[in-house]
């Protein structure tokens, strides 16, 4: 199975220059752990996750600073085209829970480490 077959239609991302409530939001809105952090020509510039947010709060961050400030900027990928374990494996050895997915240098997707979890038990109930 490949990471093509989890991916959902759409991107949810903000602006590195729009503010981290803007991230909150949109994680609250679409019950996702993590938003893609975009520049101004709208390529990938980092990721804001929900582990940022916890370190946001804790350092007594204000929720309206830039995302750029706060995001995390070493964006760690997969292509489309990637099994489903070898995403597993990038997310496992860069201590990671959320992979954006790219397609011809373009990101199409997100995946969870939940997502690829649920894919790996359904292969192997599938063929035990």
């Amino acid at each position: 199975m490949r990471i093509k077959e989890l991916i959902k239609d759409g991107v949810i991302s903000c602006k590195s220059t729009d503010p981290i409530t803007c991230a909150v939001a949109k994680m609250y809105m679409n019950n996702v752990g993590s938003v893609l952090v975009i520049d101004e020509d709208g390529k990938p510039a980092g990721i804001f996750t929900e582990r940022d947010l916890v370190r946001v709060i804790a350092e007594g961050i204000s929720l309206d600073t830039p995302l750029v400030k706060v995001m995390s900027k070493r964006l760690i990928t997969a292509n489309t085209s990637e099994s489903i374990l070898s995403a597993a494996m990038k997310m496992l050895e860069n201590n990671i829970r959320h992979l954006p997915v790219t397609e011809e240098g373009r990101v199409v997707g997100m995946v969870s480490i939940r997502d690829l979890v649920r894919a790996l038990m359904a292969q192997e109930l599938a063929y035990p």
